[in-house]
């Protein structure tokens, strides 16, 4: 018999099984710190799973506002609101004078 890559995760102890999708890396200016994005394919839904490497928080902001996406199922669009949420921060510290400093960006321990 031969197995589907889908099957072989059909098991009711499997948990969380994802294929990996493609990989991002960025800096925001003035800031030497690189953020990396990554997208996976989770093997039962069509949505798609982004891990990023770090946050970004300006104290004197407050907190960020989590990303909004459109359609979870476009790579495109997942990107694009997590840039998003990045670049709206970083431009709204940028615009009341406040200098990019690298502790803006809070490293995910999760991340891998």
């Amino acid at each position: 018999m031969s197995w589907s890559t889908n099957e072989a995760f059909t098991d009711p102890a499997i948990r969380g099984s994802m294929s990996f999708r493609s990989e991002f890396k960025f800096f925001l200016k003035e800031i030497p710190v690189e953020i990396t994005l990554r997208l996976y394919d989770p093997i039962h839904s069509e949505d798609i799973v982004v891990r990023q490497s770090h946050m970004i928080s300006v104290p004197e902001m407050g907190p960020a506002q989590e990303p909004v996406c459109a359609d979870q199922t476009l790579e495109g669009e997942v990107v694009q609101s997590v840039i998003r949420q990045f670049l709206d921060v970083y431009n709204a510290a940028v615009g009341k004078g406040l200098k990019p400093e690298a502790s803006w960006l809070k490293l995910d321990t999760n991340f891998h």
